[in-house]
């Protein structure tokens, strides 16, 4: 389904939608939907990563702290 929104654009980014047809696209639209697919795709590769360089410094400080082991081993004994 097409939703037709009204957005402002620098003239940089219009003379950039203009060339569709040099770039090899049907219309601006198609042009600006591929666009917006390949940003989405690229702001989720983004965000794996902050996730995993997130999970790595906690490894990390578990693995350097002794007392941060020790309170985790505790608190999951008392799940047990």
């Amino acid at each position: 389904m097409l939703v037709e929104a009204k957005i402002r654009l620098k003239e940089i980014d219009l003379d950039f939608l203009k060339k569709y047809e040099k770039l090899g696209f049907n219309s601006e639209e198609e042009l600006l939907s591929q666009a917006l697919k390949l940003l989405k795709k690229e702001l989720e590769n983004v965000k794996k990563i902050i996730i995993e360089d997130s999970a790595d410094l906690y490894a990390e400080v578990y693995e350097e702290d002794e007392e941060a082991k020790e309170w985790i081993e505790s608190s999951n004994n008392d799940w047990k």
